[in-house]
Parts: structure tokens; sequence; C-alpha cells
């Protein structure tokens, strides 16, 4: 395996020598169809459908295949103006957008990471997979405020792969051994410390309290995809008080219709049930509609996404820890830049693992040597 690297290193300074743009092109041509796949996890996997069945694409609207020759990287979605074939329905432009992404993406790690800075063949492959998976957390992150563990496991297993290929440039060692606890070293502390930052913002910000001078009546019913709390005039989506698995909603002094004793208590709400202070759970999908009255209101949020500390551990594993804080600071200004100017209030959800990953991906091309350097003249 050494030895067939070291060959496949060669090899690749002999053509770059020559030929600067033929290794970038050759990693831009493979990424646009990598592009393309991810388009498919993108679509599929938040929706539980499988990417291997089907499998050829399929139109999202009529759900008619997709043919080969209209389904060519960068090429068919500007060919068809945007429109599907089959039904001439509108086709978003992220699927266009990721393509491109994916494509500057493996370019670039060609290029500057390979040529500029002399990384084997080996890593440059696993940091591209590294980088595929990341753009798909990022992109069902942005759409549906969700993170799968499953893809961000396929980056952290690619990251540690990528430090044991080239432990030199990315670990500053020789030993595969160190490099392997380094890489996982850093991952589980980025894991660990994001678990913890969000255990601090839950204590300090994720709780909201208020309690009603006369007693209010609470209905929970469907409204068209989500369901609606509803507690006098005040309304809520089930979705955004729920939008982490771990939050909580509770109704104090609360009575409901569903229990023959009207005693008042304290009712406490997950996104599936409903728990009465003597221990009755109450399952949700049982019922089109659930109605009583309450004195007051608390919620507990979760201030950061629980699946944001998976992104930390695939980001960790391959840029250590210097990386991760890289990431978290230039993450945070840009979440920042990003809620003003999408007008985003306080209070309002926005997803922060797309910014945590971009923040990553200025490090991997550009930070690390300026952190290093930077760290050098201290």
């Amino acid at each position: 395996m050494h030895a067939m690297q070291e060959q496949l290193d060669i090899m690749m300074w002999e053509i770059t020598a020559e030929n600067a743009w033929v290794l970038p092109l050759c990693f831009g041509l493979f990424g646009a169809c990598i592009g393309s796949f991810l388009n498919v996890v993108i679509y599929r996997m938040p929706r539980g459908l499988s990417v291997n069945e089907p499998r050829r694409s399929f139109c999202p609207t009529c759900n008619k295949e997709i043919p080969w020759y209209l389904n060519l990287p960068l090429i068919s979605w500007l060919m068809l103006r945007g429109k599907s074939a089959c039904c001439g329905q509108r086709i978003p432009v992220r699927y266009w957008l990721v393509e491109l992404a994916c494509t500057a993406f493996f370019a670039a790690t060609a290029y500057w990471l390979g040529q500029e800075n002399s990384m084997s063949f080996f890593a440059l492959v696993f940091i591209c997979i590294w980088g595929a998976a990341m753009l798909a957390t990022l992109c069902i992150d942005c759409e549906l405020m969700v993170v799968l563990p499953s893809i961000t496991l396929v980056a952290a297993a690619a990251g540690v792969a990528a430090a044991l290929a080239d432990p030199w440039n990315l670990y500053g060692t020789f030993e595969w051994a160190d490099a392997l606890l380094l890489s996982l070293g850093s991952g589980v502390g980025a894991f660990v410390l994001l678990k913890l930052i969000g255990l601090l913002g839950r204590l300090l910000f994720g709780g909201k309290s208020r309690n009603y001078a006369t007693e209010q009546k609470w209905v929970l019913q469907q409204a068209g995809d989500d369901i609606e709390l509803s507690i006098g005039e005040e309304r809520y989506a089930w979705s955004d008080l729920f939008m982490e698995s771990a939050n909580r909603v509770q109704l104090k002094e609360a009575t409901v219709n569903h229990t023959a004793t009207q005693a008042p208590c304290t009712i406490t709400f997950t996104a599936e049930t409903a728990k009465l202070a003597d221990g009755t759970i109450i399952a949700l999908e049982a019922h089109e509609r659930l109605e009583g009255t309450c004195h007051g209101l608390s919620t507990r949020k979760e201030a950061l996404g629980s699946g944001d500390a998976w992104i930390a551990l695939s980001i960790g594993v391959l840029c250590g820890w210097l990386g991760c804080c890289f990431a978290l600071v230039a993450g945070s200004i840009l979440g920042l830049a990003w809620a003003l100017i999408a007008g985003i209030s306080r209070g309002q959800p926005m997803p922060f693992g797309p910014v945590l990953i971009l923040g990553a991906w200025v490090y991997l091309f550009y930070g690390r040597v300026w952190m290093e350097e930077l760290l050098y003249t201290m």
C-alpha cells in the first residue's frame, strides 16, 4: 500500500510538473459526477428513501424516470433552462449549485492541497470524500435543519483516512500511530466541546416561561402539514417548538379533555407525546385534537442543535483542534452576517451547521497555513 502510494505520488508530481491544469481538471470532472450523486443523497436520505432504489434518478414532481442524457452533471440543468423535460416544472437551482460546488471543491483540493502543498494522492482522494459528505450535510441542514449522523460519520471516516494517508502534511508527524491519535482525539474533543457549548447555551438562553393572569384555553391540532398549538390568541408551530428531539414544552396548571379527572397539573409535551403529572402518557398521533385550559407556558429549547456536534467531530478528525476552533469562530462570524443579511431576528431558528462547514473549508484551503504562521510568530 505504501509503495503504491509512492508510485502514485511520483506519477502525480510528474504530470503536474508539465501540465499544472491536468490534475485539477480530472478531479473537477470527477467532482461533477459526485455532485450529481449528492443531489440524490440530499433529496432521498432525509425522506427515508433508498439511494439505490430506484437506481435511476426520477422527477420529484411527476416521478418519471430521467434518461441519462438529461442527467449530465452541470450541463443538463443549463440545457433545459432549469425546467424538467417531462412535466415542465422548474428544477431548483440548488441541484446545479451542488454540482458546481462539488466540482470546485475537488478541483481546489487537487490544485491547492495537491500541487501547492504537495499532499499525497490518497490524502487528496479522502479529503474529497470528506468534502462531498460535508456538502451533503450542509445542503440538508440548510433545507430541513436536520443533520444525519450517518453522513457525518462517512466524513469522519474519510478524515481519519486522510490523516493516515499523509500524517506529515495534516498533523506534522511521520508516525501513523501519532496521526491516528491526534485525529481521533481532535474529533472527540470537538464533539464534546460542541455538546458543552450547547448545554451552556440551553442553560442561558434555551428556556422561556410566562404566566397568564387569567385561565387560557389551549388547543393542539393539525394545521396543514404541521401541528399547531394555540393558547388564547397565541399560535406556535410544532416544527418550531421541536426542532430538536430534546426540546420540551410545559403547560402550567393545565387540564386536558382526554382524561376523566380535571385536576390542574403540569402537562409536559415532547414532539410525539403529552405526559401528565400522574405519569399518564398520551400519544399525540392517536388524537386529531387535544384541548384544555392552562395558566402558563414554559419551553426548553436546545440553543445549539445536537447535529452540530457530529459536524464538529467530522471537522476535528481532519482539521485538528486548531481547525475546529477556527471553524467555530469563522462560522459564528458568517452566521452573524447571514442573520443580518437575511433579516433573521433573535430567537428565530437558523442552522449553524452550514456556516460551521464553510468555516472548516476556509481553514482547510487558507486558514491552516495562516494559523500555523501566526502561531509560529507568537
